[in-house]
């Protein structure tokens, strides 16, 4: 088998120098205008010279081959041996660069989103709480109350709702009006409170604080059993949906 690619292999290098002496041999002929029936000589003269320039090139090579030395091929080789290795972790370290890549624009991207929804969020929460402050308005303006009264009003549920706490100690007091009666004033806590889903505990305190005169002579526990009433007709009804009514 090697035999055959040897030969295979000389008779390859012969038609190329044929071809090449021809080709030489015509052009030589042409520019130097020497007659076209010295062509056969001219190709065996350039087919001579090539043949002695290849062997040549291989006594040469054999030459300088020997005379390298047998550990300066060793550290080529062992050279070439780590270079393959590089090559062959390239692909690793590529992956880990992509990755490392598309974990920072990932990064990038969650902390935009989460910066949009934080915005979002803020922002229904203020449509939120103007839609029951616009509520707390509509809904004491029926009523002889004083302006200063339903601000106060106003101030209380929105620390009520913004920080599920009771404001305590207020400024303006909210004097009692027989327009107003417990029931409606609890209805109108737990309207609030259920839009924020308030517990009645806190519930209770709010309502008890921001009409203390209303519930002076109550105790916690009693307002707290009854803060919602459904039945009978008040002032101030029991109503889920108000932010559906205030919110456009």
């Amino acid at each position: 088998m090697k035999q055959k690619q040897d030969i295979l292999h000389s008779m390859i290098i012969e038609v190329t120098m044929v071809l090449l002496a021809s080709m030489v041999a015509f052009q030589v002929c042409n520019m130097l205008g020497i007659r076209m029936s010295l062509i056969p000589l001219v190709m065996v003269i350039g087919y001579v010279i090539q043949k002695l320039l290849y062997h040549l090139c291989i006594i040469s090579a054999r030459y300088i081959v020997d005379a390298i030395p047998p550990s300066f091929l060793i550290s080529v080789k062992k050279c070439v041996s780590k270079k393959a290795q590089s090559l062959a972790y390239s692909p690793t370290s590529n992956c880990e660069e992509v990755q490392k890549k598309r974990m920072e624009l990932f990064h990038y991207e969650y902390q935009r989103e989460q910066q949009q929804y934080q915005w979002q969020k803020e922002r229904e929460e203020d449509e939120k709480l103007n839609a029951i402050l616009r509520y707390t308005r509509d809904t004491f303006k029926r009523f002889d109350l004083e302006e200063t009264e339903i601000y106060q009003i106003c101030e209380s549920v929105r620390y009520f709702a913004t920080n599920r706490q009771v404001l305590s100690a207020t400024e303006i007091h909210i004097k009692k009006h027989t327009s107003l009666t417990q029931i409606s004033l609890k209805n109108f806590a737990w309207n609030i409170a259920f839009q924020y889903n308030i517990g009645r505990d806190m519930t209770t305190s709010f309502v008890m604080a921001t009409f203390a005169e209303w519930f002076a002579n109550s105790t916690f526990d009693t307002v707290r059993k009854n803060l919602r009433t459904t039945t009978g007709r008040h002032k101030i009804e029991i109503d889920e949906n108000i932010l559906s009514k205030y919110i456009v």
